[in-house]
């Protein structure tokens, strides 16, 4: 029997997607987790019994004291059940209401071909009772609308939903004629959406009532192809956006010679403010990518992204971290490596810093690091080292204390064949300390 693991540490604000580790058979869909406003958690996962042809799944949500109890029983609240003809995993989603409850989200699976699933959201208050429940037409990204609400965007669409599940926006949304990439409040009810479709980085703000603020198609962010790209708001009713900024060969050849990271911000009347191109970030001899942005709650961001180290007749990968204020300058003298390794992702500490988890390929270790508003480590030069090895890391979110939430899953398999599937979380205090045990608190025992 075989076991690997799958971590993943999730957030009120979606960031980016990672994982590393030697294998990885299949996808197992590991917890959402949000804050409770209190040190604790809301935890919400998936079940599915594999043991005859028609797949039986169902949906649970748990609340996490502060210590790591369960506080909705010894299972938590069901939230969904049902049947499938297939193995059915899916992204789920979980968003704090501010109140001690949270919102859920995920897709249940139809069972007539095309085999097509149908997203739901529903409300649970504080106690893990379920107030409402509804479809929506897709859910992509999710972030809280300030007033007790969420704001859920899907494809090419953005769709609002208050506390009483009514959907200002209308059922459909408010499509915004561009792809996305990454999602960030605008502190006023609304949201900007920043997209890479094509290589062209575009950003667009609604606002609280369902306008679409800024130019059709978008405001463009910079006059060069880019590539990833991720989006923090201002504090303003605008957005800085961290983004790859590709290098072409040129003379004809096909491709980039070099990718650097660069940062733009718009105001809230979609004005570029950092030039034409924005600011660099990261311009060095060598690959950098996969940016992560977190504001420092001063009006300017923590921007995290990886390069590539030549050792020797290799080039191994490392991340690094800078901070820059509301005009563009770097407040670091230097960006700071934060680890070799690959796959970050960060949250603010709530103090101007940063709390980022990230793991090795070489060691399959996660690691988690806190960086104050200097860019000094403050949990040691190699930060602190989750037990759990072979991991395959996704989200980190904050919970709400100055520390960060995970959460984990671990597969065993029989031959090829998944057999079980655990699902734990973990709590990182703002010290650095492992709160919950040394693997985490076990989600289904």
């Amino acid at each position: 029997m075989r076991r690997r693991v799958v971590i993943l540490a999730l957030a009120v604000i979606i960031l980016l997607i990672a994982n590393c580790g030697p294998y990885r058979p299949m996808h197992i869909t590991p917890a959402a987790m949000t804050w409770d406003n209190s040190g604790g958690a809301i935890a919400f996962y998936q079940i599915q019994d594999m043991s005859d042809a028609h797949f039986h799944f169902e949906f649970y949500a748990q609340k996490i004291s502060p210590q790591g109890d369960f506080l909705w029983g010894e299972s938590g609240t069901l939230i969904a059940s049902g049947n499938a003809t297939f193995y059915w995993t899916c992204d789920l989603y979980a968003v704090s209401d501010g109140s001690g409850g949270a919102f859920v989200m995920w897709r249940e699976p139809l069972p007539e071909p095309p085999y097509h699933s149908q997203p739901h959201v529903a409300k649970i208050d504080s106690g893990g009772n379920v107030e409402w429940e509804r479809d929506i037409p897709g859910v992509d990204q999710v972030i809280p609308d300030g007033s007790g609400g969420v704001i859920i965007a899907y494809s090419a669409s953005v769709l609002k939903i208050d506390a009483e599940g009514n959907l200002p926006w209308g059922e459909d949304g408010v499509s915004l004629d561009l792809g996305l990439s990454d999602i960030a409040s605008d502190n006023s009810g609304g949201i900007i959406v920043v997209s890479y479709a094509v290589g062209n980085i575009c950003a667009q703000r609604v606002n609280s009532g369902g306008n679409i603020l800024w130019q059709t198609g978008g405001v463009e962010v910079c006059g060069i192809r880019g590539g990833e790209a991720q989006v923090v708001s201002d504090g303003s009713g605008g957005a800085i956006i961290a983004y790859e900024r590709y290098i072409p060969w040129g003379d004809g050849k096909q491709g980039n010679r070099d990718v650097d990271i660069y940062a733009q911000r718009i105001d809230a009347e979609g004005n570029i403010l950092w030039g034409p191109d924005g600011v660099p970030v990261c311009v060095k001899p060598t690959w950098s990518y996969d940016p992560a942005i977190i504001d420092d709650g001063a009006g300017g961001a923590i921007v995290f992204f990886v390069t590539h180290l030549p050792i020797g007749d290799y080039h191994y990968p490392a991340i690094h971290a800078i901070r820059i204020d509301a005009d563009g300058h770097k407040l670091w003298p230097e960006d700071v490596q934060v680890w070799e390794g690959a796959y970050v992702s960060a949250i603010s500490d709530g103090s101007g810093g940063a709390v980022s988890v990230w793991c090795s390929d070489e060691e399959g270790e996660a690691r988690v690091q806190r960086l104050d508003a200097a860019g000094r480590e403050l949990w040691g030069p190699d930060g602190t080292t989750l037990t759990l090895r072979d991991v395959y890391l996704s989200r980190v979110g904050p919970d709400g204390c100055g520390g960060v939430l995970m959460s984990l899953s671990a597969v065993e398999f029989t031959g090829d064949e998944v057999s079980a599937v655990s699902y734990y979380v973990q709590r990182v205090d703002p010290e650095g300390n492992v709160v919950w045990g040394d693997e985490g608190t076990l989600l289904n025992p």
